[in-house]
This record gives structure tokens, C-alpha cells and sequence, in this order.
């Protein structure tokens, strides 16, 4: 029997071999061009519940009309913050979210997130989830980009995660981001990550998942419970 480490290594090994990555984008790996930590975060929250498209468009909108900088979003109108992110939908939340993390970072780390490298990684984890809005995936994004050994996990992970059989139907959030800590190299989190979303947007879709042409279909539980 494969152990779920060995399979979940097999994955990882079988979407690095596969052109996933075509024609895909990433909000906070666009955003992270310039390894600015402020502006990974703000795209992150941008990201959430929208398709990429749309929450690059509205970030492109905010760095031209506010920018992206802690002072400079605070010193902003609500409003205006608000209207330059409309395309990224939710965006009355996720306005009052930039504001906030903005606001807690002048306020408790001298406006610079790379202060959070001098704490150990559950401390930092806890700081960012303290701040309202900010949940698990977005927390670990970040902290990926800092070097902390995390793995953000979003619905797409969740799905093929599940489907392969890799954990439980009720695994939790910190259930499958242990998993993919624990099979694979600190170094291959990001890229693995990002072709974890990938295969599970062309492939492994939620509603028609396109099983017959999967090149994982050989290995997946969904695949072999369903046909």
C-alpha cells in the first residue's frame, strides 16, 4: 500500500512533468514581482472569491489611484479605496480589510511586514490572523513569501486533495496543509502550490472535472469510486 506521502510526492512529481502553467495567472505571484511584502498581501485579500482576472484588474486600479503603500492607504477615503477595487467584487469588506491590515502594520510593526521574520512561524501566523480579515490561506501566502515553512491551501487544494484521496472527506484546512508540508521539500511549496490550483482549474474542476483525460486519473479515489 502507498503510503499518502509517497502519493501526495508522486503528484507534485506528475504535475512538475505536465505544461500546467500555461496561459494561468496568480494575482500575488503578479503583485510579487518586486518582492513587496505589503503588496503580496493586498493581492491576496483582492484574490479572495474572484477569478484572477478580476482582482488584477482591481489591484492594477488601486496602485494607479491610491498606492500601494501602508500610509498611503490609510490616509485614503474608505470610499475611494473602495470604488478603485470594485472589479475584485466584495469590495466593501475587502476595502475595510486593507484598511486594517494597513493600520496594524504602521501601528505594530513600524509599517513593515518583513518585522515578522524575527518571530517564529506560529507567533507570525498568529499576528496575521488576529487581524481582522485576514484568514488561513491569506496568512500563509504571505508567510511563504517570508520563508516560514507554510502551505496556503485554497479550494482547489481542498478539492484535489480530497479527491485523490489524499486525506479524509471532512479534512480541515490545517489537516491538508500539514499533508503537503509534511511530503514535500520546503523549497517545492510554492511551485507545488500554485500547480496544485492549476491542475484543479483545467482538470479537476468542481463541477465537471474532466476525469477522462486526467493525467492523474491513474492514481485518483474520485476516479475509482466513480468511473
Amino acid at each position: 500500500m502507498v503510503e499518502t506521502e509517497d502519493l501526495a510526492r508522486e503528484v507534485y512529481n506528475r504535475l512538475k512533468n505536465i505544461d500546467i502553467l500555461q496561459g494561468m495567472r496568480f494575482t500575488s505571484l503578479e503583485a510579487g514581482k518586486k518582492g513587496d511584502l505589503f503588496e503580496i498581501l493586498i493581492a491576496t485579500i483582492l484574490s479572495q472569491n474572484t477569478n484572477d482576472k478580476n482582482s488584477i484588474e482591481a489591484y492594477k486600479s488601486l496602485e494607479r489611484r491610491v498606492g500601494i503603500e501602508p500610509y498611503k492607504i490609510v490616509e485614503t477615503d474608505l470610499n475611494l479605496i473602495i470604488d478603485a477595487i470594485k472589479p475584485a467584487g466584495l469590495y466593501n469588506s475587502k476595502a475595510r480589510t486593507i484598511i486594517n491590515v494597513a493600520r496594524y502594520i504602521i501601528q505594530h510593526l513600524d509599517g513593515d511586514l518583513s518585522n515578522l521574520k524575527k518571530l517564529g512561524f506560529e507567533e507570525a501566523r498568529k499576528i496575521l490572523l488576529d487581524i481582522d480579515g485576514i484568514g488561513y490561506k491569506t496568512a500563509d501566502i504571505l508567510l511563504l513569501h517570508l520563508n516560514f515553512p507554510a502551505f496556503p491551501v485554497d479550494t482547489h487544494i481542498k478539492r484535489v486533495s480530497k479527491r485523490l484521496g489524499l486525506v479524509d472527506a471532512d479534512a480541515d484546512y490545517e489537516d491538508i496543509s500539514m499533508l503537503w508540508r509534511k511530503s514535500l521539500k520546503h523549497d517545492e511549496y510554492l511551485d507545488a502550490h500554485i500547480r496544485l490550483i492549476a491542475f484543479g482549474r483545467k482538470y479537476c474542476k468542481a463541477r465537471k472535472p474532466l476525469c477522462n483525460i486526467c493525467p492523474l486519473r491513474d492514481i485518483c479515489k474520485y476516479v475509482e469510486e466513480n468511473g
